[in-house]
């Protein structure tokens, strides 16, 4: 008996000894782990926020934890032990059914679109699985003095004023506060820095991923925004000026309740001085002014660093010396792959050279369409066929195939590109988000 006592004793004060020096020691120290500078507690609302976050089982589809994997980057920085000082417990997570939050109130810290995403994931990212949380608002006939109402889109809003509850505001306050700071290279988790204003170019398929990242979820991957809350791209004026320096300075510094276009915009864009390089941000920018039928002139780091600076572009004085936008897609387009491709599914009737079949099928050397600055009409032909068309006042008969459902976007990008830089022809090239851009509204 007494022997028996004396292994279940010992058993337990090796349980015992196991929990301290798993759990207890580290826990201890942890607590002793200065907070990242930069990093601030909650205030009382924020802390109220973070109790609703726990109670709608927030932790269960999202991390609060960003891993020093290259798949994590668009979350922010690698997490470091000092960004949890103000928090315990720590809200980690394990399961990521959306995306990690722990830098989401840089990432979008525009508390109009928090609220809508709440109100009606669907209505800003069409795609979300995300249960909506319609009971963390109010829906009411006349909005309160010193309430706001959320700006819906009119297909998701009902018949009355949508105005946040108490627990709603509270815990958009809480996601606006997940906030990391900027680390030194002194302290662990710090990027490694790298040259702000390289010299590369135009990296057409980063800007799409910089763009998809950062800026999709309210401007929309087509730069169509949501209409009254969250301004188009397409067609922007800020973005198709030769001088693009308030297009860069709303980048780098955010903007709010702008009139775009006579409607007045109440949803803040966030800064991305703080999260991005002038290289990222350089790409950012040429992606949104050579897509969509934009046409800005593109800029480089050095632009980004100088607007930064608050120096004057150089280019500013000179736009004339910009490549010509149109050009931007140019490094992307496989002059051997459109031939190939051009000899495959057109050349048997308009021809190796272009020159078509008098009178049966139209040349495509020297057509207007081929050579206009707007290549909608181009590709809209390519995509959905044409019939019947009178044509330098011949009339054709015969019916041009649709393409849509044979070719990828790239690859009639690629044919149209052949057709527009070959046999004399000069038409501005295209690229494959021009082709979905069409597609799209068909």
């Amino acid at each position: 008996m007494n022997r028996s006592l004396a292994i279940f004793g010992g058993s337990t004060l090796i349980y015992i000894g196991l929990a301290i020096l798993m759990g207890v020691l580290p826990g201890i120290w942890l607590s002793k782990v200065p907070a990242t500078p930069g990093l601030k507690p909650l205030t009382p609302l924020e802390a109220r926020g973070r109790n609703v976050y726990v109670a709608e089982g927030c932790v269960y589809c999202h991390t609060q934890q960003v891993r020093p994997l290259s798949g994590d980057k668009p979350f922010g920085r690698p997490s470091a032990p000092g960004d949890y000082a103000y928090q315990t417990p720590e809200l980690l997570g394990s399961e990521r059914n959306g995306p990690d939050l722990s830098n989401i109130g840089k990432r979008q810290s525009s508390s109009v679109w928090q609220y809508i995403h709440l109100y009606e994931p669907r209505a800003v990212v069409p795609q979300s699985i995300m249960p909506a949380f319609p009971w963390l608002f109010r829906i009411v006939d006349r909005v309160p003095e010193g309430e706001k109402r959320v700006p819906l889109p009119p297909q998701f809003a009902p018949s009355g004023a949508v105005i946040p509850s108490d627990d709603g505001k509270a815990l958009v306050a809480y996601l606006l506060s997940l906030k990391q700071p900027v680390l030194t290279q002194a302290q662990p988790g710090a990027p490694v820095s790298g040259s702000s204003s390289g010299a590369a170019g135009f990296d057409v398929a980063k800007g799409a991923s910089l763009f998809a990242d950062n800026c999709a979820s309210c401007h929309g991957a087509e730069g169509k925004g949501v209409p009254g809350t969250f301004p188009p791209l397409a067609g922007d004026q800020v973005v198709n000026a030769a001088n693009p320096k308030a297009h860069i300075s709303t980048v780098l510094h955010g903007l709010s309740e702008k009139a775009i276009d006579g409607q007045k915009y109440e949803a803040q864009m966030p800064h991305f001085a703080d999260q991005l390089s002038d290289q990222e941000i350089a790409d950012i920018i040429d992606h949104e002014r050579s897509s969509w039928g934009n046409h800005g002139a593109l800029i480089t780091a050095a632009d980004v660093t100088a607007v930064r600076a608050n120096e004057p572009l150089q280019k500013a004085a000179a736009p004339a010396a910009q490549p010509p936008p149109t050009q931007a897609p140019a490094a992307a387009f496989d002059a051997a792959e459109g031939s190939k491709l051009f000899a495959d599914n057109c050349s048997v009737c308009h021809g190796a050279e272009g020159k078509g079949v008098p009178g049966t099928f139209p040349p495509l050397a020297g057509d207007p369409v081929v050579n206009a600055t707007d290549p909608a009409e181009h590709i809209t032909t390519v995509l959905h066929g044409l019939g019947g068309k009178t044509i330098n006042g011949q009339k054709y008969e015969a019916e041009m195939m649709p393409f849509a459902d044979k070719l990828s976007d790239q690859q009639i990008a690629d044919i149209i590109d052949h057709e527009r830089s070959s046999w004399g022809n000069h038409g501005p090239l295209v690229t494959p988000a021009d082709v979905a851009n069409i597609r799209a509204k068909k």
